[in-house]
């Protein structure tokens, strides 16, 4: 099936609805907590606008082919599962699963799988979800999530 969109109008404006999301969920901060959350919400707001009037002055209408949205929704699916199992299993028990599993999925399409991808899709997991953890947790002062499952 074969649709027809105008994507910078419709992502425009996703962008400043994500904005106006955003903005009015921004509660009673410091000033100084507030500089970089603020800083990207008017950077989001501009590109949203400026996507919106690109695609309301010259924008085409682009045709999408809808064939392989069963794996887009099952990816979706995933990610969402994701960030509901990180409340609940923690953020590095669902992390590397999950970051392991969509370097398998991106290599399955270039052939079969042989045993050693299996270990360099877990070592690759490890090392990003470890710096992730690594960043937040000791450079910026975020406490990662607490698991109430583990």
């Amino acid at each position: 099936m074969r649709i027809r969109l105008n994507t910078e109008l419709l992502s425009g404006l996703f962008g400043l609805a994500l904005a106006a999301l955003f903005f009015f969920n921004r509660g009673n901060v410091g000033f100084l907590s507030s500089v970089f959350p603020d800083t990207v919400l008017v950077i989001l707001a501009v590109l949203s606008v400026v996507l919106v009037l690109r695609g309301a002055i010259a924008g085409e209408p682009t045709t999408l082919a809808l064939d392989g949205a069963g794996s887009v929704l099952v990816g979706i699916g995933v990610m969402v599962a994701w960030w509901l199992g990180i409340k609940y299993v923690g953020f590095v028990t669902t992390s590397v699963p999950l970051f392991a599993g969509l370097a398998l999925v991106m290599k399955r399409r270039a052939g079969p799988l042989a045993p050693r991808d299996y270990l360099i899709a877990l070592a690759i997991a490890l090392v990003v979800v470890g710096g992730f953890f690594w960043v937040f947790s000791e450079v910026l002062g975020i406490r990662p999530f607490r698991a109430p499952l583990l």
